[in-house]
């Protein structure tokens, strides 16, 4: 029977006082959240090892000694608690000979279309895979064994089978030598499976899931021998195993492909998101900031999603400012409505888009229907080099639950524990162009200022869980501008795949077989004795670089007329109109040899 909170004691008194804000469910969460087990209340609430949610005693373990632990409401544990994960494959190997002697089976053999194939139909042996009794009996050797690892200081939560194969190429090419995966008389059992563990952060201790996965790894390894006799005690399936190891997912190398990879180049659009909380908290609205990594380039955000634990017609706001949001809570007016919009929510473990075009919606009220005019999501800019851009998302109050309550943002409790109601706001999630920090969760619409920072409407600090499609390079070329609007380059033409025009495969004109013109045996006009100076001009003639008009030709002329108007003077007229006829006769197989 569950048993509710004793004050008679005054050391407990005096803790409630010190940790009663810790102890406080947010108004959306079911009170059987925080049932947990203890001797006494103190206990479950000091340590927090087990949950009740059933609110049943008998839920609750019984001590080595036979003392039996309550189930105890309002413990204090829930929103104390992080959530870690860890996914991995544990590998199991088995002396292949005596695995196959009691557990082979037969299968028919993939085949492909070839006519040649003739073992299209093959039987081929092979080893069996785990049953739901295996599986049963490794998940709890396993739990055994973490939790001792665990020592009490995080809270195994759950180990679940996502799936099994035999000598997976990728986990094959990570464990080390001495493992002799490649030896043939060895079988491999790859079991993919994520373990979920919970603890309460404190001044000295801190954890991540890595470090969740670490401590697995590294203390199955130490502990092999007494978790392979446990094993093999639990079920018969396992009397072959000769050794476990155990490796992290994003350690795992990739199966060689048998064609080429292609580039190994990052798309432009990209997706930025929180991950999904399997304890989340949440209320009307959330206010947090995104920033860029010190020396990353600008990024345009293009969307926008969110989660909330209702499935329903929701309407919301989203409101964003460049830089820092602390000193502006409740001031609306001084950020830029960016997205509005009515969307239906899916539960919390699926994302909800934030509308992209400006649309229109309709609210009805009685039997009377009006209509909205929502703004489809503006894309904003997050400047380079550790530049901040603020947002403000909220629902509205025009649709409510049917408690007549907020339809909730969702969000996570602080990483920090200790932080709770302090104004220190931790990383949530990073990667090469973003950074998504902690902020407050606003309890009211629309939302109040707060300049003492001792608003009952808040709670701080709170992770959003949120995610972004951005465009990690806006300015490309311009890969690593961290400014805005991004500078103006004029675009090239795309090259083009093949030559502008086919070669010939001949001269374009096809060469003479003797002159144009036949030589004169007389000259063409009566030779006239020309003067030393006219000699010159006419020799200094030159022809530009195109073959077009002599250079000063006119130049010549006009000088030679203007000496005198003697008979010779005519004569030299006509000489250079002769010249000049000659050289018009000239220019158009001059064209034709320039090109």
């Amino acid at each position: 029977m569950m048993r509710t909170t004793a004050f008679s004691l005054l050391p407990v008194i005096i803790y409630l006082f010190f940790s009663s804000v810790y102890a406080q469910l947010e108004l959306d969460q079911d009170p059987k959240l925080d049932y947990y087990c203890g001797f006494n209340w103190l206990e479950a609430n000091t340590f927090c090892r087990t949950a009740c949610p059933s609110g049943l005693d008998v839920d609750c373990p019984i001590s080595p000694s036979g003392r039996k632990q309550s189930c105890y409401q309002g413990a204090g544990c829930f929103n104390r608690m992080e959530t870690l994960y860890w996914t991995g494959v544990v590998a199991i190997l088995f002396d292949r000979e005596e695995h196959m002697k009691n557990h082979k089976v037969e299968v028919e053999a993939s085949g492909t279309d070839d006519e040649e194939n003739t073992a299209a139909n093959d039987v081929v042996p092979t080893a069996a895979l785990m049953g739901k009794v295996e599986e049963v009996a490794l998940e709890r050797t396993l739990i055994s064994t973490l939790q001792i690892l665990l020592d009490d200081k995080i809270y195994l939560a759950s180990l679940d089978i996502k799936g099994q194969t035999y000598d997976q190429p990728c986990v094959e090419a990570v464990f080390p030598l001495g493992w002799d995966r490649d030896d043939p008389s060895k079988l491999a059992l790859d079991v993919t499976m994520r373990i979920t563990a919970r603890y309460i952060p404190n001044a000295v201790t801190f954890y991540t899931d890595k470090d969740l996965g670490d401590v697995f790894i590294s203390g199955l390894g130490k502990a092999q021998d007494a978790t392979v006799r446990e094993l093999k005690n639990a079920n018969s399936f396992f009397n072959a195993v000769t050794g476990m190891a155990a490796v992290s997912e994003e350690d795992l190398a990739e199966a060689p492909s048998a064609m080429p990879s292609t580039s190994p180049t990052r798309d432009f659009d990209q997706l930025f998101e929180a991950k999904l909380d399997s304890t989340p908290t949440g209320s009307n609205g959330i206010v947090f900031s995104v920033k860029t990594p010190k020396g990353a380039p600008s990024v345009l955000l293009e969307g926008m999603k969110f989660v909330t634990n209702f499935e329903g017609v929701l309407e919301y706001e989203v409101y964003s400012k460049l830089g820092s949001w602390k000193n502006f809570v409740g001031r609306s007016n001084e950020f830029d409505l960016i997205a509005s919009g009515q969307v239906t929510g899916k539960g919390p473990k699926t994302w909800v888009d934030i509308i992209q075009g400006d649309h229109v919606g309709t609210i009805v009220k009685g039997n009377e229907t009006t209509s909205v005019n929502y703004v489809g999501f503006k894309k904003v800019y997050v400047l380079g080099d550790g530049g901040e851009r603020s947002f403000y998302f909220t629902t509205t109050k025009r649709f409510l639950k049917e408690d007549r309550t907020a339809i909730p943002i969702l969000f996570s409790s602080p990483i920090n524990g200790l932080s709770e109601s302090l104004r220190q706001y931790a990383m949530v999630t990073t990667n090469s162009e973003l950074e998504l920090y902690e902020g407050d969760g606003v309890l009211d619409y629309p939302w109040p200022t707060d300049p003492n920072g001792k608003s009952p409407y808040y709670r701080r600090p709170r992770g959003p869980i949120i995610a972004f499609n951005y465009d990690r390079s806006p300015c490309f070329p311009n890969v690593n501008f961290t400014g805005w609007p991004c500078p103006y380059v004029q675009k090239t033409r795309k090259p083009t795949p093949r030559p502008s025009q086919k070669p010939t495969n001949a001269p374009t004109l096809p060469p003479t077989p003797q002159p144009t013109w036949s030589p004169t045996r007389e000259p063409t006009i009566e030779p006239v004795a020309a003067s030393n100076e006219n000699a010159t001009e006419i020799a200094n003639l030159t022809f530009d670089n195109e073959m077009n008009w002599p250079e000063n030709s006119a130049d010549t002329v006009k000088s030679s007329q203007s000496k005198d108007q003697s008979g010779a003077e005519m004569k030299h007229s006509f000489v250079a109109c002769k010249w000049h006829s000659a050289l018009l006769g000239l220019l158009p197989l001059l064209w034709q040899l320039h090109d």
